[in-house]
């Protein structure tokens, strides 16, 4: 009997599903394109050892089911532990790993993002290969936090609104409602991007969900089924040990970690001054978009959300919305940069758009060779590839195994090490991780920080009267509750990081000898765990 045209009497069903969804699709042929290219790119450029602060931290708590820093992240852990499981590389390697993956996908949905804003597969494919080379998403696909895949799932959730409206199939509108979920779930970041969005979906399909509010409901308990992944952190938490989790057992522990109380100080959202700083800050924010861009990227993206607007006026009022929203964040919080990759999603968008129109202009006039010109835009993504390629390959960086070796060279036998956010992670993953120095201990201000494998209990003038003790800070007033009990003796000065992925401050290792032994017990000041929610 003959073989059905096309098949192999082999093939596995799901292989040939496969192949008639790509082949049989262009935009999800682009779509796949754009991830593989981008994946490949961010694997040959990824961080292949330990980081610093939270970078470092999402290299291995993600692995242990921890509880990292506020909010708490709970999607991105569980997929980070998914990850952790992979028989290949460090476990730096696997968590970067799943960055990479997370923005490769975030590159790839914005195709078909595009796609269903009427622009032809190929251009989509451009832009969106432009987005993934741009230097912010290109940053946080080589190390591992939660940013890129923030990235990924609100494209997704973009991406589900726009299919709803044109086809209406229910099912869109309860996937958005699960992407929406899991998407307050990895990062609460989604929370000022997630209700223009229903918004504007309940706005549109007014008409249908009042004919069917079951869809509604439906859609909602999707989204609470997402969100309750929230439910990992106490569940961790029971687990133990109590020395560690034991306030996060607590309402009052457990609800500063997920709104990241101890960030608030720095948030000033909702009045009228932090309107004027949002309109201040735009300057920066079309200067960083060119300077991890081009100027083609960002005034192309511009262009289009014009074209946009005349085209499709609520597809163009949501996103330019939700970018607006995005800058306003941006500049109201600490200026983080990775605040802005919804921005740069749009932008991406709009740059299909403006791309699409000029093809569109072209073919009209010149009758032929709008193919080729489609080729020619292919030299955007190539150029910003080129310009970016240095300052993000960071297959050759080995700042954090060199960092960890010095400080630990430093140190005598059994010694405990006293220190701040941005080292301790990077020498707990050496340490906790790779095994490195198991004589030695490590502690912050907080004994008990989850960041530990093995917490130093007790005050620093009983733990300095059995072992000797040293403490490493970036800032002199750092040492401060330190100087009633000891002498601080100092050491060699090392660079050090702050705040960032690289080495940028420098700081005096001290080694603490206790004034006399009757001193009293100094009270451990509070300290802030993690850079940024």
């Amino acid at each position: 009997m003959a073989e059905p045209s096309g098949r192999s009497a082999h093939e596995p069903d799901a292989c040939a599903r496969a192949r008639r969804l790509l082949t049989g699709n262009p935009g999800n042929a682009a779509a796949v394109g754009v991830f593989v290219v981008a994946l490949l790119v961010y694997i040959r450029t990824m961080l292949p050892g330990p980081s610093f602060g939270d970078w470092a931290e999402m290299q291995f708590i993600p692995a242990e089911l921890g509880v990292p820093h506020p909010t708490g992240y709970p999607l991105y852990i569980l997929l980070g532990k998914a990850f952790s499981l992979l028989p290949v590389g460090s476990l730096a390697y696997r968590a970067d790993l799943l960055s990479a993956f997370a923005a490769a996908g975030a590159a790839g949905t914005s195709v078909l993002i595009s796609i269903r804003l009427g622009v032809r597969p190929l251009i989509a494919a451009i832009a969106g290969l432009s987005l993934a080379v741009t230097g912010t998403l290109w940053l946080e696909a080589t190390f591992s936090e939660m940013n890129g895949l923030h990235l990924f799932l609100m494209a997704l959730v973009v991406h589900r609104a726009l299919v709803w409206r044109t086809e209406r199939r229910p099912s869109d509108l309860l996937l958005g409602g699960l992407f929406a979920g899991l998407s307050v779930a990895n990062h609460l970041l989604a929370i000022t991007v997630l209700p223009i969005i229903i918004g504007f979906v309940l706005i549109d399909a007014r008409r249908t969900l009042a004919e069917r509010p079951a869809l509604l409901v439906q859609a909602a308990l999707l989204f609470l089924a997402g969100a309750s992944l929230y439910l990992l952190i106490p569940l961790r938490a029971l687990a133990g040990p109590p020395a560690v989790y034991g306030p996060l057992t607590t309402w009052a522990g457990l609800s500063s970690l997920i709104t990241g109380a101890q960030f608030r100080g720095d948030m000033h959202f909702g009045t009228l001054a932090s309107l004027g700083t949002a309109v201040g800050a735009l300057p920066t924010v079309l200067r960083q978009i060119q300077d991890r861009a081009n100027v083609a990227f960002l005034v192309g993206g511009l262009i289009g959300g014009a074209i946009l607007g005349l085209r499709d006026r609520w597809a163009a009022a949501m996103l330019g919305l939700v970018a607006l929203v995005n800058v306003y964040f941006f500049a109201t919080y600490v200026g983080l940069a990775h605040y802005l990759l919804v921005t740069w999603l749009i932008l991406a968008v709009w740059l299909s758009v403006a791309a699409e129109e000029l093809i569109a202009v072209l073919g009209a006039r010149l009758k032929a060779g709008v193919v080729g010109t489609q080729v020619l835009l292919v030299v955007l993504p190539i150029a910003l590839a080129a310009g970016n390629w240095a300052t993000h390959d960071q297959a050759a960086n080995q700042v954090g195994e060199t960092f960890a070796a010095g400080v630990f060279a430093h140190l005598p036998p059994n010694a405990m090490l006293l220190t701040y956010w941005d080292v301790l992670t990077n020498l707990s993953y050496v340490h906790c991780v790779e095994g490195r120095r198991p004589d030695v201990s490590l502690r912050a201000y907080d004994s008990t920080a989850r960041v530990t494998c093995d917490p130093v209990l007790g005050s620093l003038e009983e733990v300095a009267r059995s072992r000797p003790v040293f403490a490493l800070f970036a800032f002199g007033s750092e040492l401060d509750p330190l100087r009633t009990s000891f002498n601080l003796v100092p050491g060699p000065v090392l660079a050090l990081p702050y705040g960032d992925r690289g080495l940028d401050h420098s700081g005096t290792l001290y080694q603490l000898e206790l004034k006399n032994a009757a001193t009293t017990s100094s009270t451990p000041r509070p300290a802030q765990v993690g850079n940024d929610p």
